[in-house]
């Protein structure tokens, strides 16, 4: 048995993943490749190109027109702007104290769980798929008693085998096989050369050949292979941490809008496609520019001579026959206009499809509720992939909180679904003050909700009282009234007339 073996899901979705990697790389990985994304002309073919020289005159002809073309960098700047929106506002994480040091250090490299949540979503962004595998670190006893668990984690062309068991059948089955390559450069003997070395990592639930139920009882096992390998039950092993082994595969995927193991298509495939078009469009359109600045000299009644080496330009001379002639030709410009209205329509389609959000001009003209429709609606993607990144992250660090004997319903991850960063002003709070004096059923603390999800404050409601009662003289703090007009300074002046109208009605009631 071969541990190198893909899944057939994995091969029907490994051309876009490849795409989807070149194309958020940027120019320079999408210029490598080629002829895959940039096909040469029937001409260049006509002179050599593709037939496995690189002196012929039609390859030389295609690396100019490959440098000329122009790669958009959508992708790239799609995925960026919509991890930004997703990660505005941080995630809600609880975990239960025997997790907490996970929040600050979640990985081998020491990321947070919040720099790791950025990490999914990015990968969810690129290839519509990432993978978390929950691993124990090897200490010695006597350090593992203060040690969590660690979460690795892979990208979608890292995971190249699974099997979850048959769908519709009486008892539910488990994730019973996860096969991860693994394969990376490493230092050789001398210590400054680097060599690639693949290597699998295989992760069974009870027996290779086998689906086990989800309850069925059996133990996690994980063994390490290298190229030449094949898969042997001695090299399998159950990882032990604080004297427990686990009854499932600790093993998450993360998809666009679920985490079963089916891959999902990247989400930003569409833009990918329409980039390379542009790329394409672009290579035309600069050779045709090109073309038209190079005319072609043409000598009528001239010598018929082959090895003829004319000049052009200051300084050189062509000698003909009487009667003969020389002029130039050169490629008809009329289509220029329309490649280039074609270019335009391709990049407001790309820009559209990248998700340009919010302008000026909508924050201007609509009101809070009208640009959160607006939004919600534009971003149902971008909500998906948010959700489901938060639920794998849950899934897994839950996974850990029964490994180390906690509560995994301790566990939760709610990740930022407001994407709309429209900001309170002075006027609202007043409206909203005017509102509750006018008797809507709404209290401070809610207020004081709606201020601190808006940005106007962070601090929590008991915090923000405390706060307010530590003040030094109190008496000269500015005091929101109830009253619809707004509110009205109370200083000390004003307090002791009022103490004075006090004093004198308790001596009218007492006479």
């Amino acid at each position: 048995m071969s541990v190198s073996s893909k899944h057939p899901a994995y091969s029907e979705r490994l051309a876009d993943w490849a795409q989807m990697r070149d194309t958020h790389s940027g120019e320079r990985a999408v210029k490598e490749r080629g002829s895959r994304y940039l096909a040469p002309t029937s001409g260049m073919v006509l002179d050599g190109f593709g037939v496995g020289s690189t002196a012929s005159r039609g390859y030389a002809a295609y690396l100019a027109y490959r440098g000329r073309a122009s790669y958009p960098e959508l992708v790239r700047e799609a995925v960026q702007s919509m991890v930004g929106i997703i990660h505005a506002k941080p995630p809600i994480i609880e975990l239960p104290a025997a997790l907490e040091p996970m929040r600050e250090r979640a990985t081998l490299a020491n990321e947070s769980l919040e720099m790791l949540l950025r990490r999914i979503t990015e990968e969810q962004l690129i290839s519509g798929r990432a993978g978390l595998l929950l691993d124990a670190p090897t200490l010695e006893p006597i350090q593992a008693r203060d040690a969590v668990p660690y979460i690795a984690t892979y990208i979608a062309e890292s995971i190249i085998n699974w099997d979850a068991g048959g769908r519709d059948l009486p008892k539910p089955e488990a994730l019973n096989l996860v096969v991860l390559n693994e394969t990376e450069p490493v230092r050789t003997g001398d210590g400054f050369e680097w060599e690639t070395e693949e290597r699998y990592r295989v992760l069974v639930l009870g027996e290779v050949l086998e689906n086990e139920e989800s309850e069925g009882g059996s133990v996690y096992r994980v063994g390490v292979f290298t190229e030449d390998d094949s898969f042997t039950e001695s090299a399998m092993a159950s990882p032990v941490f604080r004297g427990k082994t686990l009854d499932r595969i600790p093993f998450v995927f993360a998809n666009t809008k679920d985490i079963v193991p089916e891959p999902d298509a990247p989400p930003l495939l569409g833009l990918s496609n329409l980039s390379l078009t542009i790329y394409r469009g672009e290579a035309d359109y600069r050779q045709s520019l090109y073309m038209q600045s190079q005319d072609t000299l043409v000598v009528i009644g001239g010598p018929v001579d082959e090895e003829a080496n004319y000049r052009t330009g200051a300084g050189a001379a062509i000698t003909l026959p009487i009667g003969g002639d020389a002029k130039y030709i050169g490629v008809d410009s009329q289509g220029l206009p329309e490649m280039r209205t074609a270019l335009e329509n391709d990049y407001a389609r790309a820009q559209e499809k990248a998700g340009a959000l919010l302008n000026e001009t909508s924050r201007e003209r609509e009101s809070g509720d009208a640009l959160r429709v607006r939004v919600a609606a534009r971003t149902t993607t971008l909500r998906s992939i948010a959700t489901t990144a938060a639920f794998a992250l849950q899934e897994i660090l839950r996974i850990a909180a029964v490994w180390v004997g906690a509560n995994p319903d301790e566990v939760m991850v709610e990740p930022n679904v407001d994407f709309v960063q429209d900001s309170m002003t002075g006027k609202d709070l007043l409206d909203l003050m005017g509102a509750k004096g006018l008797g809507a059923p709404l209290s401070l603390e809610s207020i004081h909700k709606i201020m601190r999800a808006r940005g106007m404050t962070d601090n929590e409601f008991e915090d923000e009282v405390q706060e307010i009662e530590d003040e030094i003289d109190l008496d000269m703090i500015p005091k929101m009234s109830t009253d619809p007009a707004g509110p009205e300074a109370v200083g000390p002046e004003a307090a002791d007339d009022e103490a004075d109208d006090e004093a004198a009605d308790d001596a009218a009631v007492d006479g």
